[in-house]
């Protein structure tokens, strides 16, 4: 029921009213049921829960999504550097083997002329900042290119190398061991030589070995850093012992890996893994087996609690942007509630009056500002002042029975009027929802955004039901609609910024101003942010005429601005409120066109005013 068929109903219960003082009704005190019913407020917070929660749920799981994205691209990249890592090692260790093939493969060596091939091993040896030594059999050495040719030379260490190279008639890369002759800890690759070479008797072999410290291996893997901040390799040998570290490597040289690792790399050639570190922290780790020595495994480490903060950041900062938003929504929900409330309240006294003695209502007062309100109170006033008068002409007891049925139809329009009341109020609430919801998607869950456009258009909203309950819902004029939407951008200290065309003035329908104040609206944000009004110098044109047809033009003319480009693929908020919901909303025959030209956006708004 629309509110001007609400009054004139109201209206046709009214009698002329006696000038003689009405007598006092006695009324019955209605019971009140004492259950303690949900207010308006609780309802109100609720439909803001309602239309955030989807929103909210969506970008909880795209959070979620990404997080398990980047755990993943982690890894990836975790195990992308085990691997380069592991490649780099490889690559010394074959240099290290073609090495002692080159120099197996010499002549010297192969006829037995130790002396000759000395200096040729010295060359490898410090090539590779160690050394060359010629074992036998029984680990007795034959040289060693840091002590000079002929010296005696103490019994070589890595017997269970030498046997395994013997055995298996290939080159073999030892684990980490003390030399014999620097007494510390080293790596050697093996090499066995043909039957009778490098001065062995026939049948008889003897093995090349090529030793340097783990120190080469660890400058190695420091100088291919681990990109991940915090994030460091290491290198075990078949044992679990650590043989390199990029970074503090004579600290953990030596010492044992940790069983987890140990037990994790049995049987596999890579992988991830998670577990404590030597160092004491929780890790996750990327490992890789190395082909030159297939004991031996590379692991690129990174501190647990580094590779969770990166996912884990954002997400907190979505739920303290969701808590945010929640509080915001209630907020505003609780304002507008108080706003309701007040007149709703006075409405009740009023009626309470008039039931109780037939008291006069009290006149109407601005401070309500709800023109529901207002309507159901004249009509309580005029339905008291007829029963009056009726009670006064027929008499008490005729008066009474008259008096309760008039009663009974003014609580029936004001039923009626409270329904159209809570209609109202449900259409506000689903323009509040929308406007949510669009304002959410559009800032692509950005809190900050949200924070700033969701409340702006609900402060445009109600310039527009200002607007409409001034005029009490009636048609209001297109100068008026205009004033109220570009309010913010109007007066002195915004100068000649919006020039509005003067002389034409012609009525909308209440539906039709608030879509318009809702359009313009949009219209001067854009113009803000990105278009005429976000440099100086910058103006809009808004101008309106008449066709021939009774049918308006609005055009909104943006000059001065930066140049824009052709109209974007995807559109956003505002772009759908103008060609779609816009066009809807002023009813029949309405279009909207954007054109996106170089000098300027320029929109034509085409509709028949239904302000008659």
């Amino acid at each position: 029921m629309r509110l001007d068929q609400s009054r004139a109903a109201a209206d046709e219960a009214r009698e002329p009213a006696s000038p003689q003082v009405a007598p006092t009704l006695p009324m019955a005190q209605e019971s009140v049921p004492k259950r303690v019913r949900p207010q308006l407020r609780t309802y109100l917070i609720a439909i803001v829960l309602f239309a955030l929660t989807p929103a909210l749920l969506l970008g909880a799981a795209t959070v979620w999504q990404l997080g398990a994205a980047y755990r993943g691209s982690a890894e990836l990249g975790l195990t992308g550097t085990a691997r380069a890592l592991t490649t780099a090692l490889d690559r010394e260790l074959e240099a290290a083997a073609e090495a002692l093939d080159t120099l197996a493969a010499s002549p010297p060596l192969a006829t037995g002329d130790l002396d000759a091939a000395y200096p040729q091993a010295a060359a490898v040896g410090r090539a590779f900042g160690g050394w060359v030594s010629l074992l036998d059999a029984g680990m007795r050495q034959r040289f060693h290119t840091l002590i000079p040719p002929r010296q005696d030379l103490p019994a070589g260490a890595g017997a269970v190398f030498v046997s395994r190279a013997l055995e298996a008639g290939q080159t073999v890369v030892s684990d980490l061991f003390k030399g014999a002759t620097v007494r510390r800890p080293v790596i050697a690759v093996f090499r066995p030589l043909p039957p009778g070479v490098a001065g062995a008797a026939p049948g008889e072999r003897r093995v090349l070995l090529l030793a340097f410290g783990p120190e080469r291996l660890s400058a190695l893997l420091a100088r291919r850093q681990v990109a991940q901040p915090g994030g460091f390799a290491v290198l075990t040998d078949g044992a679990g012992r650590v043989v390199a570290r990029s970074a503090e490597h004579g600290h953990f040289l030596g010492r044992p890996a940790p069983a987890w690792y140990v037990e994790g790399v049995r049987g596999r050639d890579g992988g991830l893994l998670q577990g404590t570190s030597l160092a004491g922290f929780d890790a996750v780790v990327a490992f890789q087996r190395l082909e030159q020595a297939p004991g031996w495994t590379l692991a690129v480490t990174l501190p647990l609690a580094t590779h969770e903060v990166e996912w884990r950041n954002p997400a907190f900062r979505f739920a303290l942007g969701a808590a945010l938003t929640i509080g915001l929504g209630a907020a505003l929900a609780t304002l507008l509630a108080r706003r309701l409330f007040r007149p709703l309240r006075t409405l009740a006294g009023d009626a309470e009056q008039l039931g109780a003695s037939g008291a006069e209502a009290r006149a109407p007062s601005e401070e309500d500002g709800v023109a529901e309100v207002e309507t159901i109170r004249c009509a309580l006033r005029r339905s008291g002042a007829a029963l009056r008068a009726n009670a006064l002409a027929e008499g008490r007891a005729a008066a009474a029975e008259e008096t309760a049925g008039k009663l009974r139809e003014a609580a029936r329009r004001r039923d009626l009027l409270i329904a159209e009341l809570n209609h109202r109020v449900k259409n506000t609430l689903a323009t509040v929802q929308s406007l949510a919801a669009q304002s959410l998607k559009g800032v692509g869950g950005n809190p900050a955004r949200f924070a700033e456009e969701f409340p702006a258009r609900l402060r445009t909203l109600a310039r527009a039901h200002d607007l409409l309950s001034r005029n009490d819902w009636q048609p209001a004029d297109f100068g008026e609609v205009v004033r109220a939407a570009l309010a913010p951008w109007l007066g002195a200290e915004a100068g000649e910024r919006v020039r509005i065309s003067d002389g034409l003035s012609f009525a909308v329908s209440p539906a039709q101003a608030q879509a318009l104040v809702l359009a313009l609206h949009e219209l001067a944000t854009n113009a803000v942010k990105h278009g005429a009004l976000s440099v100086p110098g910058g103006y809009v044109h808004l101008r309106h005429a008449r066709a021939a047809d009774d049918i308006a033009i609005v055009e909104w003319v943006e000059s001065g601005g930066p140049p824009i480009r052709p109209a974007p693929a995807r559109r956003g908020f505002g772009t759908r409120l103008l060609e779609q919901g816009l066009a809807r909303d002023l009813g029949p025959g309405a279009t909207v066109e954007l054109h996106f030209e170089p000098v300027g956006l320029r929109a034509a708004i085409r509709f028949v005013p239904a302000g008659r």
